[in-house]
């Protein structure tokens, strides 16, 4: 115990990583605030010593993780002596924060675990998810890796991970989502200090090189009529898809988890009020008269008070925490957009309708009638217009080539 702070080592059995291990945290504790800290390393419970912090006899790997675990606890202990010494007052996440790791050393695969847990408990369960398929892409590729220095991570290295994906024949989109999540992890390991500013290999290999050019997800306003002159009351399942396809359409573009995610309590007197979940921006906008029609139709059912959802998707005493949520709206998307699917071919519509067509459907058509960019990027609630020029591109490409045909 130095100045009131205690600085120990625990299994986090709260996390079991895929192999059944739990990863070591250092833990230190001053004045009952903790902060936890991965050691990159992990394991089982049958071979940890709760009561001593240490590896039982029977660990593989004794002598090692002992070695690591002293060399950490020592260079805490030297840091609080200093604050002593100095007559400086500290924190226990200001201690931990003041003794890097080693540089490099860190498993990849456990700042992955760390990572997904910030992430989940800051309630960004999308963005855990991807941190979570990117991690195990790369271990798919390893398989008989458990452990992955940053170091390791080179040119040569990313070359081959791309090789052993293509092999897979997933699409760019998938490839590029990868190597941008690898990348974006790279860059907190080395703003943590894990690695040096001088080992970066995405400096020669480029995420950008990978075609996530947007294919043509837009409809055209007949094809709107079109869906809209589908009856298929008959079917409760495909009939909330149109609904929520076209309610996403009227109203700015308004994705599934923000639908999903809709209360009674959202709409007032013709409008409805929401923040968006995965930009935490807020719109207030104006239902037009086929979406509050969309509405009503809905509040017999699910309007029994101001906190029940408004559409059919969400129980709210059943999909209580942000990942059971996440897992029901992602169980969900696949429902409709079979249900989208399966009325685009009653309506003739030569498209693979999902409910992002609605979305980019509604920037197009704004487009089409001449609407600025700046203020569809503002309706969509993007950061900037270059993110909205992408969903536009399609457009933009087809009247160019129209344009062409005149030269025939």
């Amino acid at each position: 115990m130095i100045q009131d702070a205690t600085i120990r080592v625990t299994l986090f059995k709260s996390k079991t990583l895929a192999n059944g291990e739990h990863p070591l945290m250092l833990c230190v504790t001053k004045n009952g605030k903790r902060k936890y800290q991965a050691l990159g390393i992990s394991c089982k419970p049958n071979e940890w010593d709760s009561e001593k912090c240490r590896p039982r006899k029977n660990h593989p790997d004794k002598l090692k993780i002992e070695a690591i675990i002293d060399k950490r606890v020592a260079e805490l202990r030297d840091k609080a002596l200093d604050y002593k010494v100095e007559e400086k007052d500290f924190t226990s996440e200001g201690l931990v924060r003041s003794v890097k790791k080693p540089k490099g050393t860190a498993d990849v695969f456990a700042f992955f675990e760390e990572i997904i847990e910030r992430l989940t408990i800051q309630k960004k369960i999308g963005n855990a998810n991807v941190y979570r398929d990117t991690q195990r892409a790369l271990k798919a590729f390893l398989p008989k890796t458990k452990a992955l220095s940053f170091t390791e991570i080179d040119l040569g290295f990313l070359n081959r991970f791309e090789t052993h994906l293509r092999g897979k024949d997933l699409a760019e989109t998938t490839l590029s989502v990868y190597f941008r999540t690898l990348r974006a992890l790279m860059n907190k390991a080395k703003k943590e200090g894990l690695i040096g500013t001088s080992h970066y290999p995405f400096a020669e290999f480029k995420v950008s090189k990978f075609d996530t050019r947007t294919r043509k997800r837009a409809i055209t306003k007949a094809d709107i009529r079109k869906i809209e002159a589908v009856d298929v009351s008959d079917k409760p399942q495909v009939q909330l898809a149109k609904d929520v396809f076209l309610f996403s359409y009227y109203s700015q573009g308004i994705n599934l988890t923000d639908i999903a995610l809709l209360r009674w309590s959202n709409i007032l007197e013709g409008r409805i009020f929401y923040t968006r979940a995965k930009t935490g921006k807020d719109f207030n906008l104006k239902l037009l008269p086929p979406a509050l029609e969309i509405v009503e139709r809905y509040r017999m059912f699910t309007g029994g008070n101001s906190g029940n959802y408004v559409f059919p998707i969400l129980d709210a005493e059943r999909h209580i925490t942000p990942t059971q949520k996440d897992s029901r709206i992602h169980k969900l998307t696949g429902q409709i957009n079979r249900g989208l699917k399966e009325i685009a071919v009653m309506a003739g519509i030569d498209v693979s309708l999902t409910t992002y067509v609605a979305r980019h459907t509604y920037a197009t058509v704004l487009k089409t009638s001449g609407v600025p960019i700046a203020v569809i990027s503002e309706a969509l609630g993007h950061e900037s217009e270059g993110i909205t020029h992408t969903y536009l591109k399609s457009f933009e490409n087809e009247v160019i080539e129209a344009a062409n045909e005149h030269l025939l």
